[in-house]
């Protein structure tokens, strides 16, 4: 009985160290990230191996535009053996003529491994690059909307989309640019449209053939009323009286329009200070409205104007005119005097 209790322990530890062994021998995997296989324009095979070292293993494929990569492949088994086997992905939906950074990662319960980071480019030309500009030739029913369009190599097919809201809704026929790597200047003049009106607008490119769309920056513009609302304009010359020299004053105030214009389109344009000695005109300043509708000029007077006015007060006229921005009509304030000495 002893001798079959002794062989028993023996059996039982011999297989306690083999089963030891066997967990010991299990290890994370290692992964080799691959040269990439047939590439196109918006699909490129991506290659590589990985060796599971004793342990079921799963593996995917990561891509981007950077090597933060962004897109993951479907996970996929590698097996529990403890030699490399073949993994490969179709990264689909990529863009053409841009280059890729990609990277193998496995993992099993031993730990992760990471493959080296490769890079691959798409087949054909980049997508087009479209920058919607300024409005130019506005008015209260028209304006010409531009843009720059940079082909990258191949024909583009461009238009600007516009409406009252961010969803447009309406389009210009557009055009087609030649091939060439440079910016080209695009334009298309809109007429008919609603006088006082905001509108949203931006430029779109494609290359003919691809479902890859490019837009421009959403920007917006205003028609000018018809007529153009009168504002009121206030205005104060300060000091009223300088005694001595120099002689220089401060013309200071503020545009004010409906409140249905907003101030990006009210606030602009100038405002001329001009100052009289009886019928002549002996000073003259521009200027401009800030943003704030708000305007401030100085005019400077080397001397006492007239005749014989060096030892006496001489009075002059100052008149504030606001000349109107196209959003706003002409208007002025009420005139100003100050006295010099």
């Amino acid at each position: 009985m002893k001798r079959r209790f002794g062989s028993v322990a023996v059996v039982i530890m011999l297989t306690g160290l083999l089963v030891s062994a066997g967990a010991e021998a299990a290890a994370s995997p290692s992964v080799v990230t691959g040269a990439h296989g047939t590439i196109t324009q918006t699909s490129a095979v991506l290659e590589g191996a990985v060796n599971p070292n004793g342990a079921a293993t799963r593996y995917y494929f990561r891509w981007g535009t950077s090597s933060a990569y962004g897109a993951n492949g479907a996970v996929r088994s590698a097996g529990r053996g403890t030699k490399p086997v073949a993994a490969a992905v179709t990264a689909a939906g990529l863009v053409p003529g841009t280059t890729y950074h990609y990277q193998l990662v496995a993992a099993n319960r031993y730990g992760t491994a990471v493959g080296a980071d490769r890079t691959f480019t798409t087949a054909g030309h980049p997508p087009p690059e479209a920058a919607t500009g300024p409005v130019s030739q506005l008015g209260s029913t028209y304006v010409t909307l531009t843009g720059l369009v940079n082909p990258r190599g191949e024909q583009t097919i461009w238009q600007f989309q516009y409406g009252t809201t961010p969803f447009y809704g309406s389009s210009t026929f557009g055009g087609t640019t030649a091939p060439g790597t440079s910016p080209a200047a695009v334009s298309s003049p809109l007429q008919g449209l609603s006088p006082g009106t905001i509108f949203h607008y931006r430029l779109v490119a494609q290359h003919p053939g691809s479902a890859i769309v490019v837009y421009g920056a959403d920007q917006i513009f205003m028609t000018y009323p018809s007529p153009p609302p009168t504002p009121t304009t206030r205005a104060h010359t300060a000091p009223h009286r300088k005694r001595q020299h120099p002689f220089l004053f401060t013309t200071s105030g503020r545009v004010a329009g409906p409140s249905w214009i907003p101030q990006p389109y009210a606030c602009s344009g100038e405002v001329t200070i001009r100052s009289f000695f009886g019928p002549r005109q002996v000073g003259y300043t521009v200027a401009p409205v800030q943003p704030n509708c708000t305007f401030a000029g100085q005019t400077e007077f080397t001397r006492k104007p007239g005749r014989g006015s060096k030892n006496r007060r001489v009075r002059l006229n100052v008149f504030i005119h606001f000349l109107g921005n196209g959003y706003l009509a002409p208007a002025r304030a009420r005139p100003e005097t100050i006295v010099l000495g």
